[in-house]
């Protein structure tokens, strides 16, 4: 028997908790909002305090990251105590590991101190203001409080993206004069959009916190442990602080060198010195945070008062309030208290789970309750009090909580309401689990489905569309889609079957706010049909786009060609198992772009991984079409490829035009290796056309590539040229050349045969022929590298953020060639003729193992050079670059965008040159070779990106940029051609004739007579 809930119970109870959650709030306060006290027993490191003041001096945000029991928040504590600001302090626990929870508890954190917060959140999120833009909100109010506001235990809430999402648009946007404190056992990652808005942290790390020997000396003699040895605890803990606190009688050799062990055995011995009773009082109550005489009399523990007062007298790894009423256990500590719980009686524990559910209800925290009855496994108590927590949950975005609940609750076999569907159906859509959805319908029918005079009403139906949609039920989601009435959400509907039947889809616009799945829907779509304008801007860290739409945000910038934004935002989701479409295609094509096929292979495997529960086939065939892609490209295993789209054909990618499309291109492509011309030619032309018909254009400009080679083979060459110039158009349309690029190097004749035909020698076509000649794999890393070698100028060296000497030139030079080496190594023979003038005898081998050895001197392990044989090697990009590689790197991306986007990037490149010559004081061959030839791109980058500048109308930046191209180089006749060209579009005749006379002049200087182009170009603009 099922235990169904009354739907008007269900919106009463939504509603109260969005308009004034008193009583959790006043819990949630009390709870998680106290700061610790200052331990009387604990030393305060006065090197630490002033690290700790000084870092908020100088940055907004501050995040003290280091290993559990390193003394992080006793750090904090001390480095706050005595300064007059207002402090916050929030504690988390883990239970705020969804976004919209968190949020909240922020908001409950920071009104204590700054009542003009009060309600902001619950306010904006009335209003249908998204996460990320409520945490901005949040932030804007706190100016002019100059409040500190501490968020300890960050670790337990970094594994949810949402949680990162609210605290990166929470702490970007904290006003001048306050102050975030993150505190955690983990790296702390925040998205600060621009690079100029990354100053804005300070760190604190393992290193910093970890006891000198002095220090460690103070807090053993503040123990009683006078006899211990401080300089061989240190050295036996590596600073650790619990483990000198704590263990000073422990041998070193006794010491496991795994972390987790050496805790271990601290923490049991601790608990084995109390009695029976303590031991008991401290285990049942590690189920509370924060522990009180009546928290731990509800739990069972009558003499709950005097146990604590006894406890007080101890030296334990816990914080208590002022008064001694509050206590609260490390979190190394509490961890292992509950794992004792765990061994306890099942009867005993049973009992103070339910007495600990009965707590949470009385004190209003519902969803807390529901965790703890499902440990207790009562499914229908629980079930009843979920039914009236999911929909406020899933509104606040929480779906991985809400979908831990549907499974655990068995919610699929269960009559659904039509909140709980709707409820079933946003988890679906926004964990890409289509088959929850599916079950649903299947078992139930679709009668359960709200009517239209519900809320909720269309965007239910739409997802139900989706659902049957993606599991190949194409005549069911176009039915269910007819019951939509006229409108946005119908359009949607529409265009997501239209991707099926292949008709040109009602394509709405884009909300300029979103606020819901059908927004992040339309975002995926907008990509599929190649609509890319707008989504390579993830916007204000809306979560429908950053988080639910966030592969498709990094496979539009993908697509844009600004490869280094794709791999960034990336790198913040590889370790997620959500959302799939990213593993599943999006990483595999960005690893492509970048060179990088073992990481494109390894990423589809993943994704093969997580496609499987899905049930999706849609997923299921964009994997094998990304496989087909990546035999062609990196192996031209024609063979392989075409098992593989013949295995898709098998599993219905026809059925859907979109897919049918892309696989038809992946087919045209193999045949073209293949030399099957007249195939090629048939698969290809319908492609084109069916994309056409549709307006889908994500691969329209790949397919008609591929179309112009094959029309060209079979004799139609004025249909080749006019399909070379719709890859063109398309190309413009999308605002990027790296989709255009990618398919012209699998046939650049079309390439070479456009920029034949074409008038003068500097078309576009020209230009993409050039870029194809100089294409070389890019080497961008979407971390920043622990080393930097500062190449402009004088060279500088910085490892971890700290300049370092070597005391021999010769190794800067050493490591700039290697970083710059195509596989960064390189023989010794090679290092000898490049570095060291060729002098292969005892005096050159010699001062290279001085400059390899300086290296080493000044290097950490894991960034200096390594030796296997004759071949030396430096480390990855991703540890380490120079900025020589990096400005050469920028131009190459430069070269697969357009417009704005590419003139910006070209100018970042620029900036960076600008610093000097590179390595200006050394004048080794090698050296002077790299010089001429980072030169000769820049001034090529600067003519480039005058020509951006002159169209879009920006004449005084492009009359800058050709006047320094011309001073390097006085020679550069498509910079003379630019420049008259702009003095005309300026309105000067008279500078028209200057400039050419300039040019004659010039020409004449270097014995070569005016070029032609040029002068036909003055007596054009003279008629």
């Amino acid at each position: 028997m099922t235990a169904d809930v009354n739907p008007d119970q269900i919106r009463v109870a939504d509603a109260a908790d969005r308009a004034a959650p008193t009583t959790r709030r006043r819990t949630i306060i009390r709870r998680k909002l106290a700061a610790p006290e200052p331990d009387s027993h604990a030393i305060v490191r006065t090197r630490l305090t002033a690290q700790l003041r000084d870092l908020l001096d100088r940055y907004p945000i501050v995040v003290v990251s280091a290993t559990a029991g390193a003394g992080k928040t006793t750090a904090v504590t001390h480095a706050l105590v005595e300064g007059d600001r207002p402090i916050s302090w929030l504690s988390l626990d883990g239970t705020e590991r969804a976004a919209g929870r968190l949020l909240v508890y922020l908001e409950a954190a920071v009104e204590q101190s700054v009542p003009a917060a009060a309600g902001v959140v619950t306010d904006a999120l009335e209003s249908s203001i998204q996460l990320g833009e409520a945490a901005g909100l949040l932030a804007e109010s706190l100016a002019a409080s100059r409040l500190t506001l501490v968020c300890d235990n960050v670790e337990r809430v970094l594994d949810d993206e949402g949680c990162r999402a609210v605290l990166s648009a929470f702490t970007r946007y904290v006003p001048a004069g306050v102050n975030v404190v993150l505190i955690s056992r983990a790296a702390i990652v925040l998205d600060q959009g621009q690079t100029s808005d990354r100053t804005r942290i300070g760190e604190l790390g393992e290193s910093d916190l970890a006891f000198r020997v002095e220090e460690a000396q103070q807090a053993l003699h503040a123990l009683g442990h006078d006899e211990v040895d401080a300089a061989r605890a240190v050295a036996a803990t590596g600073g650790w602080v619990t483990g000198v606190v704590f263990d000073p009688f422990c041998d070193s050799s006794d010491h496991s060198s795994d972390a987790e062990a050496m805790r271990a055995y601290l923490t049991e011995n601790i608990v084995n010195a109390l009695t029976p009773e303590e031991r008991e009082f401290l285990i049942h109550t590690s189920l509370l945070d924060e522990v009180t005489a009546d928290g731990a009399r509800a739990l069972g523990q009558p003499n709950a008062a005097r146990v604590m007062a006894i406890l007080r007298t101890r030296h334990l790894p816990m914080s208590w309030s002022s008064d001694g009423c509050r206590l609260t256990p490390h979190p190394i500590f509490r961890e292992y208290l509950l794992s004792r719980l765990d061994g306890e009686d099942v009867e005993v524990q049973a009992g103070l789970r339910r007495r600990h559910a009965e707590s949470l209800l009385a004190q209003g925290e519902r969803e807390e309750a529901v965790d703890e009855l499902l440990r207790l496994g009562d499914i229908d108590a629980a079930w009843r009090q979920a039914a009236l927590a999911l929909p406020a949950m899933v509104a606040r975005m929480d779906f991985a909580p809400a979908a831990r609940w549907l499974d655990a609750l068995r919610a699929s076999s269960r009559t659904p309401t039509p909140e709980i569907g709707a409820v079933v159906l946003r988890v679906a859509f926004a964990l890409d689990e289509v088959g929850r959805g599916i079950e649903l319908l299947d078992r139930h029918g679709f009668d359960w489905l709200p009517g239209p005079e519900m809320p909720g009403f269309e965007e239910a139906i739409v997802l139900a569309t989706w659902c049957l949609w993606h599991t190949g039920r194409i005549a069911d989601a176009r039915a269910t889609a007819d019951r939509l009435p006229e409108g946005r959400a119908r359009d949607i509907a529409f265009t997501l079957t239209s991707l099926a039947v292949g008709d040109a889809p009602p394509f709405p616009a884009h909300s300029p706010t979103p606020s819901g799945p059908l927004d992040g829907l339309l975002v995926r779509l907008a990509y599929m049909c190649g609509r890319l304008h707008g989504l390579d801007d993830p916007g204000s860290f809306d979560p429908w786009c950053t988080i639910i739409g966030g592969p498709w945000v990094v496979a539009a910038l993908r697509a844009s060609g600004r490869l280094q934004e794709a791999a960034s935002m990336y790198e913040l989701r590889r370790e997620s198992s959500r959302p799939v479409w990213l593993h599943a295609a999006d990483a595999a094509e960005l690893m492509l772009d970048l060179g990088r096929g073992d990481d494109a292979w390894a990423s589809l495997e993943r994704g093969r991984a997580l496609i499987k529960p899905t049930q999706s086939r849609v997923f299921a065939n964009l994997s094998l079409l990304t496989e087909a892609k990546l035999r062609l490209r990196l192996d031209k295993d024609t063979e392989a490829a075409d098992r593989v789209l013949a295995q898709a054909q098998a599993n219905g990618v026809d059925d859907y035009a979109f897919t049918r499309e892309w696989r038809q291109v992946c087919s045209g492509l193999s045949y073209l290796l293949q030399g099957r011309d007249d195939a090629a030619y048939r698969e290809l032309a319908e492609s084109v056309k069916s994309m056409q018909r549709g307006n889908r254009r994500l691969e329209l400009t790949t397919g008609a590539v591929y179309l112009a080679e094959a029309q060209w083979r079979v004799g139609y060459e004025d249909a080749s040229d006019k399909t070379a110039e719709l890859a063109l158009v398309t190309a413009h349309e999308q605002g990027s050349h790296n989709l255009l690029l990618t398919a012209l190097a699998d046939v650049p004749a079309v390439a070479v045969r456009a920029a034949d035909t074409a008038p003068g020698r500097s078309s576009e076509w020209q230009q993409l022929v050039s870029a194809l000649s100089t294409r070389n794999t890019l080497r961008l890393s979407a971390r920043a590298p622990r080393l930097v070698l500062e190449e402009f100028g004088d060279p500088l060296l910085t490892v971890d953020g700290q300049r370092v000497h070597p005391r021999l030139t010769k190794a800067i030079e050493l490591l700039s060639y290697l970083m710059a080496a195509p596989d960064r190594s390189a023989t010794r023979q090679q290092l000898l003729g490049a570095l060291f003038a060729g002098r292969n005898d005892a005096a050159g081998r010699s001062y290279m193992r001085q400059a390899l050895y300086r290296a080493r001197e000044i290097l950490p392990d894991d960034l200096a050079p390594t030796q296997q044989g004759d071949v030396y090697s430096v480390a990855s990009g991703d540890l380490m670059i120079g900025t020589g590689q990096i400005a050469v790197d920028r131009l190459a991306e430069a070269n697969r965008q357009d417009g704005e986007v590419r003139l910006q990037t070209i100018t970042r490149a620029l900036a960076m040159a600008a610093r000097g010559p590179f390595l200006a004081p050394l004048t080794s061959d090698w050296v002077l070779f790299r010089r001429n030839e980072i030169e000769e791109m820049m001034n090529a980058a600067r003519i480039d990106a005058a020509r951006l500048a002159y169209g879009l109308s920006r004449y005084r930046e492009a009359r800058d940029l050709l006047e320094e191209a011309l001073r390097i180089d006085p020679y550069r006749e498509q910079a003379w051609q630019l420049m008259i060209s702009l003095a005309f579009a300026t309105g000067s005749d008279d500078s028209v004739l200057r400039l050419y006379q300039r040019y004659v002049a010039t020409m004449r200087d270097l014995g070569v007579p005016p070029s032609g182009e040029v002068h036909r170009l003055v007596t054009q603009l003279r008629r």
